[in-house]
């Protein structure tokens, strides 16, 4: 861990931050744990995210100083969307400089339905520019870089999948947590790839709230569209179909 004053001696652009984003289960604290080198976020065993609230670590390498966030997990059972996503909103609490690259944890295997929800309402919360600084981290992955892009690119790659990595501006990367120290040097020089491909710009907190107003506009949209088609139907002149943007969360008259 560095020392805070130590790292203020730091220059602008040798500050970078990370955020850590996934479902709960899928290794995404134990990412971060490897980043840093020592267990410094609790590992989740279920369905319940050990991440309740925002966690941050740092660490130095090659002369530069990271500073990476955990976030509560985007499925987590134990809380409403509206809280998980108001939670996971809060990482902008602890990236005053921006964000330079978002870490999708997925674990290795089936591109389940939820991992294509979770980043459905990721780019909904945070906006498209989101993604141009994001990479998918697939744990539990002992393929080789080549290996994975060939795996990736094969017509056998769930369709949804396909469509993210066309999305997402960072590829991808494997890593197996189970060896720390492969996992931290394969790891961190994907990262340092994507803060070299985007010249060193990063997403920043006025884009979080530009994106958060336009997923509240939406929301308030589809709840006018949905009251409406009650309306109609309550009249006798049959349902209406509601068409939903993607990522977009219905919630109830009067809960904010």
């Amino acid at each position: 861990m560095l020392n805070p004053d130590a790292a203020s001696l730091l220059e602008g652009d040798q500050h970078h931050t990370l955020v850590l984003v996934g479902v709960t289960g899928d290794g995404k604290s134990s990412t971060g744990n490897a980043l840093c080198g020592q267990a410094v976020f609790p590992v989740s065993g279920g369905l319940h995210s050990e991440t309740q609230e925002l966690a941050h670590a740092d660490y130095l390498r090659s002369g530069s100083f990271w500073r990476i966030i955990d976030t509560v997990g985007l499925n987590d059972t134990g809380l409403s969307q509206k809280e998980v996503l108001d939670r996971f909103s809060t990482f902008a609490e602890a990236a005053a400089e921006g964000i330079s690259v978002f870490l999708f944890v997925v674990r290795w295997g089936r591109f389940k339905p939820e991992h294509d929800e979770a980043l459905a309402a990721f780019a909904a919360n945070c906006g498209e520019t989101a993604l141009r600084h994001t990479m998918l981290v697939f744990t539990h992955c002992e393929l080789s870089d080549e290996a994975l892009v060939r795996q990736l690119s094969d017509p056998s790659t769930p369709l949804s999948l396909s469509r993210w990595l066309q999305r997402i501006g960072g590829g991808a990367v494997g890593i197996d947590n189970a060896d720390g120290a492969t996992a931290r040097t394969r790891l961190q020089k994907a990262i340092e790839s994507v803060v070299t491909s985007t010249g060193g710009l990063r997403y920043d907190n006025q884009a979080l709230v530009q994106a958060r107003e336009q997923l509240k506009e939406a929301e308030e949209a589809e709840r006018q569209a949905f009251a409406a088609a009650v309306a109609e139907w309550r009249r006798g002149t049959g349902p209406v179909v509601i068409e939903r943007e993607p990522g977009v969360i219905t919630r109830p008259p009067g809960v904010e």
